[in-house]
């Protein structure tokens, strides 16, 4: 007869026979909630993420001078003003008083990335919680200042393209109408220019009541569309074919990615989990996909090198240079490093094509608008000339 001590969570049992099968060790992943709760979630948390760097600083500053995280969580609390964000800090130290990590009680609420998850999760399991969220909050911030820059580049072109719209709609709903009997009066034939004007013209006169807020409920409903389902997908490959701007998104992309996955593997978060949370928090289509199957390759042993190599397209997502540099960090030892240091070029890099874009964009635009307006002054003045030819031969 053999005793043999089986582990409960409670005590310790005396038992007969040959000892269990010791448990197989898993690694705790960061499962965050469901796709229709997370797109709640989002909702209720819009307008939140300016809050979130601040959030994560106060937390490590507190924790870092030997607050416990309870008391750093009340602090916080008390401190934020009434509103959405008070709520959330106070769903969050509700959770944690009742027992759970942190960063259970932070990936519940759905207003932290899986990244941020992943960063706090190691901290608290290594004893490096304030070093973390220090970390954490520095590359947030960064993150975040790279995706501001990315939409106040797309800000420019995108006024333009909404005013050349309003123009457009103007002109054919008020000015043209106008005119469409003055040129019926000329009595002259007109050109096709003229007729095509003068059709959206009647159109925009019978319809234009319906039709325009039609379109604009459309446009928006494409827009949410777009953003949520995988509409997305055609949106992002329309963006990747504009010049400066496909520079611009993969040039972020690029930062983004050394920024994540630097700071997860320097925080001691296993390559394949951070690849898994870096495709999380992911929202280009070609460089979540890209992830997803580098993942795969590593899960399975292969080396970043040889990854490269075998997943197609890579060179499209990640220039050579850049995995040459990936492959010689990941053999000297110090590829955290080197990640860190492609996001600060590669962040500069987009810095400068943000600055430049509305300079390689508008002469485009103004290309565009100016050959709206010819075209309609054309339609119109061509009838009008060839009267005056007319009088002018008699």
């Amino acid at each position: 007869m053999k005793l043999f001590w089986k582990k409960n969570k409670t005590k310790l049992v005396v038992g007969k026979g040959a000892p269990p099968p010791a448990e197989k060790k898993t690694k705790v992943k960061v499962d965050g909630p469901g796709t229709m709760k997370r797109m709640g979630l989002a909702l209720a948390n819009m307008g939140l993420g300016k809050f979130r760097s601040p959030f994560i600083q106060n937390l490590a500053m507190m924790l870092g001078a030997g607050l416990h995280v309870n008391d750093a969580l009340s602090a916080l609390e008390r401190e934020a003003k009434k509103g959405p964000m008070h709520k959330l800090i106070g769903k969050i130290r509700v959770d944690v008083d009742n027992g759970l990590a942190l960063w259970r009680a932070m990936d519940a609420r759905g207003y932290f990335t899986p990244y941020s998850i992943a960063l706090v999760r190691i901290g608290e399991e290594s004893g490096n919680l304030a070093e973390n969220l220090s970390n954490l909050a520095i590359q947030d911030e960064k993150d975040h200042a790279m995706k501001q820059k990315v939409k106040m580049a797309m800000i420019y072109p995108t006024i333009v393209i909404i005013l050349t719209f309003i123009i457009a709609i103007g002109l054919s709903w008020f000015i043209l109408p106008q005119l469409v009997g003055v040129l019926f009066a000329l009595n002259v034939e007109l050109p096709a220019t003229t007729l095509a004007v003068i059709a959206v013209s009647d159109f925009f006169t019978k319809h234009g009541a319906v039709f325009v807020p039609s379109l604009v409920s459309g446009m928006a409903l494409v827009g949410i569309l777009a953003k949520f389902t995988k509409l997305q997908i055609v949106a992002q490959w329309i963006l990747l074919r504009i010049p400066g701007i496909k520079t611009l998104i993969r040039e972020a992309s690029i930062a983004r990615f050394g920024i994540i996955l630097g700071s997860l593997m320097a925080a001691g978060v296993a390559p394949v989990e951070s690849l898994r949370s870096l495709t999380e928090v992911t929202t280009l289509y070609s460089f979540k996909r890209f992830y997803q199957k580098l993942a795969e390759h590593v899960q399975i042993g292969d080396s970043f090198g040889k990854s490269f190599q075998e997943i197609h397209g890579s060179r499209k997502v990640l220039p050579i240079s850049v995995q040459q540099i990936i492959v010689t960090g990941e053999q000297s030892g110090r590829l955290s490093e080197v990640l860190a240091k492609i996001a600060d070029i590669y962040q500069k890099k987009a810095e400068e094509t943000a600055q430049k874009l509305p300079i390689v964009l508008e002469p485009m635009l103004l290309i565009i608008i100016a050959a709206l307006v010819a075209f309609i002054a054309f339609s119109i003045i061509v009838p009008i000339y060839s009267v005056v030819g007319n009088i002018s031969g008699k």
